[in-house]
């Protein structure tokens, strides 16, 4: 009933986005508390061939966006920062191999001394920027994989955009990075398989729990 739900969900919601040449899309749902998969729709119609229909977008790389500024944010608060830190949101210019890399809110606007939790209240990009820009990028990839995104490693490949959602990830796994911070910041492995008997009824497979404390429970 749920995953049929869901699927109802999706299909209205790409409906609506239809003007936005947006034409398909994915949703999973955990159980926050186990990691288990609840429901997992991967596209608006499997048939749908032309739309990428019986293409997993769930489990498909794709750009988080600003989804990924808990991580920043958990990390800022993990190091030290507190949520009435000020962070001054003004222009930010980067020198990177290939020029400059220059961030803009989304709102084209400088809102100039902010705390941060009105920083990620509003999704302000450039005060996630040089927040980052204060710890080493790794930390944040460090802590990203802690948190459940399971594909991401520390290998330099990205720059200060990541906190803008530059470093691709999976919807099942980004997922699980917010159910970190609904179990109060425990890592918990998502589960799609709970157990297989064979048919003698003997269990030949069962789903490792993996738990890890890796944010305190005030961060998260």
């Amino acid at each position: 009933d749920l995953n049929d739900a869901v699927t109802k969900i999706v299909k209205d919601e790409i409906l609506k986005d239809k003007y936005l040449n947006v034409s398909n899309g994915a949703v999973v749902v955990l159980d926050s508390k186990t990691g288990e998969i609840l429901a997992m729709v991967g596209s608006v119609d499997y048939f749908d061939i032309k739309n990428d229909g019986y293409f997993n977008t769930s489990t498909a790389f794709r750009l988080p966006g600003s989804t990924i500024k808990a991580v920043t944010y958990s990390l800022a608060l993990s190091k030290g920062y507190k949520t009435t830190s000020i962070i001054d949101d003004s222009p930010l210019s980067i020198r990177s191999g290939l020029g400059f890399y220059t961030p803009v809110n989304y709102d084209g606007a400088f809102h100039g001394k902010v705390s941060l939790r009105k920083a990620l209240a509003n999704s302000y990009n450039i005060p996630a920027v040089k927040v980052l820009m204060s710890f080493k990028i790794d930390d944040m990839v460090n802590l990203g994989k802690a948190m459940g995104l399971t594909s991401w490693v520390a290998d330099g490949n990205y720059g200060p955009a990541i906190t803008l959602g530059g470093k691709e990830t999976r919807l099942l796994d980004l997922t699980n990075v917010y159910a970190t911070l609904a179990r109060a910041g425990v890592y918990t492995n998502t589960k799609p398989i709970l157990e297989i008997k064979d048919a003698r009824g003997y269990s030949i497979y069962s789903d490792e729990n993996k738990k890890d404390r890796v944010l305190s429970e005030e961060v998260s």
